[in-house]
């Protein structure tokens, strides 16, 4: 036996150099020089790992930590990344030898009648029950055995199918670390915007009561002009009507603003009410509409986590071509046991007990072979499937930029333009309240002033909001929100 494994062992080392299936490369994909968008910025970019702190809002700060430590998608995610971590250890560690600590005992006793007459003189009692022992047992005699001992087995990897397994398993592991910090950046972005939604709710509701507030000042002031005969009382039904209405519209931004309430609690981990105390003090001024520098597209592809597992996915689909193509090639296994064997346990442990065996086994599928090349076509496609959904990826990041590049010109624009409106609305408050000081108009011009005021300041308060929601939508797109240093000790497999 060992003769064989001596002259074999060159031609084992030499097979086992051997890796069937394609090598990975990673796709070469071409990135534009820069965005379409004309409004991209040209700065160099930055770290946006903590984007949002540029907000400079306390409230987010927070809000962003705590989710970040107790987010029940982001605690998912973290469980999916030791499960696929254990997975690969398990892959390494089932490719090596096995070796088994066994230990046996038993007691037989054989049967009176089962050995033919012509046999007893083997049993060294002519099939009679003489007691001698020599031979190799006599009918109707019982005998204990004891073993004690090991056995080993090992499966050659002579085509590296276990090796593209590893690396399958690898690749898989370093897909879940980017899916989970995809997961962050997703999360991150979704409180961030939560948040700039229920602040600017609560603007909306605080010009909601300064309009309602002008509009029942309008119905009186029409009632007493309805009591003095000046106008009919269809004015009054209006202006009834018109309170009426903002009283409702009132009532249903509340109910959107505790609704965002609720989104940001469960974000948190927490029950949906948990935060209603805490977000109810009156919201900062609107948000200051920021520069963020987008960088190059080129960067986007190393900077966006669900791109990175993308790629890795592919890896993976690659190294199971490699692992599917083994099976059509010859296995060679090893297999041996080294025991002590005796029928007493007071000679167990002696060098007379001692028994070996091995032996070596090579196979080669004969029938079948067609099941197993269908086996590589069906990996070939999952692989080319894979090369699409990464590419896919490619195409829908750069959208997201330019679409959020666009959108945040937009917004700016409109909110630029909206505040030209606001300050002029308030112009014309100013003047319509000193001509009324001076007896020049009446009381209805300056209440109708207010109300123009009102919607004008109503409208930039959305405008600003939604600038905010670009911001983080940009951010977004670029990938920002994860952070090396944030992965937690719940990604790692114990022991």
């Amino acid at each position: 036996m060992w003769k064989f494994g001596a002259a074999t062992s060159p031609i084992i080392l030499l097979l086992c150099s051997c890796t069937v299936g394609p090598t990975y490369e990673p796709p070469a994909v071409t990135a534009p020089a820069a965005y379409a968008s004309p409004h991209s910025p040209t700065s160099a970019f930055t770290d946006i790992s903590s984007w949002w702190a540029a907000f400079d809002d306390p409230m987010l700060d927070s809000l962003i930590a705590r989710a970040l430590a107790d987010n029940l998608d982001l605690q998912q995610a973290a469980m999916r990344v030791r499960q696929a971590r254990a997975q690969e250890t398990a892959a390494r560690r089932s490719g090596g030898p096995q070796i088994n600590a066994t230990t046996q005992s038993g007691y037989t006793k054989l049967s009176e009648n089962a050995l033919p007459s012509s046999l007893a003189g083997l049993t060294g009692g002519n099939g009679e029950q003489s007691g001698n022992s020599g031979g190799l047992g006599l009918p109707g005699e019982g005998f204990a055995n004891f073993q004690l001992g090991f056995d080993a087995s090992w499966e050659v990897d002579l085509f590296g199918g276990q090796r593209r397994a590893n690396e399958a398993a690898h690749a898989r592991t370093l897909s879940a670390i980017w899916t989970r910090r995809d997961a962050e950046v997703t999360m991150v972005a979704e409180v961030a915007n939560t948040y700039q939604q229920y602040r600017m709710l609560q603007r909306r509701i605080a010009v909601a009561d300064a309009m309602i507030a002008a509009d029942r000042a309008l119905l009186d002031f029409v009632r007493v002009r309805t009591d003095k005969g000046l106008v009919t009382t269809l004015d009054e039904r209006r202006q009834e009507s018109d309170v009426a209405q903002q009283i409702a519209q009132r009532e249903d931004l509340a109910a959107q603003a505790q609704a965002l309430v609720h989104a940001l609690s469960i974000l948190l981990g927490l029950a949906p009410g948990a935060l209603s105390t805490e977000l109810s003090a009156a919201p900062q001024a609107a948000p200051v509409a920021m520069e963020v520098a987008a960088g190059l597209p080129s960067e986007l592809l190393l900077r966006r986590p669900d791109i990175r597992a993308a790629e890795r996915d592919l890896a993976a689909a690659t190294a199971d071509i490699g692992v599917a193509t083994a099976d059509l090639y010859p296995k060679f296994s090893l297999t041996g046991a080294l025991q002590l064997a005796s029928r007493s346990l007071s000679t167990l442990i002696q060098a007379d007990s001692l028994q070996a065996n091995g032996a070596g086994r090579l196979s080669l599928p004969l029938l079948g072979r067609g099941e197993k090349k269908a086996t590589i076509h069906v990996r070939e496609a999952q692989a080319d499937e894979a090369l699409l959904a990464y590419q896919g990826k490619v195409l829908g990041a750069l959208r997201d930029v330019e679409d959020a590049l666009t959108r945040l010109d937009a917004d700016r624009k409109r909110a630029m333009h909206l505040r030209l409106s606001a300050t002029a609305a308030q112009d014309s408050v100013d003047t319509a309240e000193v001509r009324y000081r001076n007896g020049l108009t009446s009381y209805l011009d300056v209440l109708e002033a207010r109300q123009a005021l009102f919607s004008a300041r109503d409208a930039l308060a959305q405008a600003d909001a939604h600038a905010a929601q670009d911001v983080v939508a940009l951010y977004k797109a670029l990938g920002g929100g994860w952070d090396e240093g944030r992965m937690t000790e719940k990604e790692k497999p114990h022991g």
